[in-house]
């Protein structure tokens, strides 16, 4: 087994819940923001939700080490295409894949870069490549009993849910 494996200490329940690593979460997301998007970002109370009411991207990245869980982004169509144009450009974008590429690569970014600021994940953590779901209503499940961290952030009068999900996982 590699040292990076046996010297990898768990990222306990505590820590994950944290009002420090709510804020590692909420710097991430201004960052990538601002500097990959140029776009300003802020944190909102999240809105009554129309259920069914139109298409819904959720791009999921997967978390596997000193914690196994996700980073979830979700938005509805019209913010994937804002996020989609500032990603190439800034010409409107509205093809299906375009939008699905920008939804995957931005919940990457988030991803990634909040594992980086969590010092016990930074090393010790592997990212899956992003899956993204379209669709209408539609619940993510995971197989194990999690507790997650729910933030909703508004930009250009759209909205952008994120949750961070930790696997309980018994801790040998």
């Amino acid at each position: 087994m590699s040292d990076t494996v046996l010297a990898a200490k768990p990222f306990l329940v505590e820590e994950f819940l944290s009002s420090e690593n709510i804020s590692l979460a909420d710097e991430t997301v201004f960052e990538i923001f601002a500097s990959m998007l140029s776009i300003d970002i802020s944190i909102t109370p999240p809105p009554v939700p129309e259920i069914g009411v139109g298409d819904e991207r959720t791009a999921i990245v997967g978390y596997s080490g000193a914690m196994r869980g996700c980073c979830e982004v979700q938005m509805d169509e019209k913010a994937a295409s804002v996020v989609a144009s500032a990603m190439l450009g800034g010409g409107p974008v509205t093809d299906a894949d375009s939008l699905d590429d920008a939804v995957g690569e931005i919940s990457n970014m988030i991803a990634g870069g909040w594992k980086d600021r969590v010092p016990s994940l930074s090393e010790h953590c592997a990212l899956s490549p992003p899956t993204v779901i379209t669709g209408r209503a539609y619940k993510v499940h995971m197989s194990r009993p999690s507790v997650k961290l729910m933030r909703c952030y508004t930009f250009q009068g759209q909205y952008l849910f994120l949750t961070l999900r930790r696997e309980d996982v018994p801790v040998a």
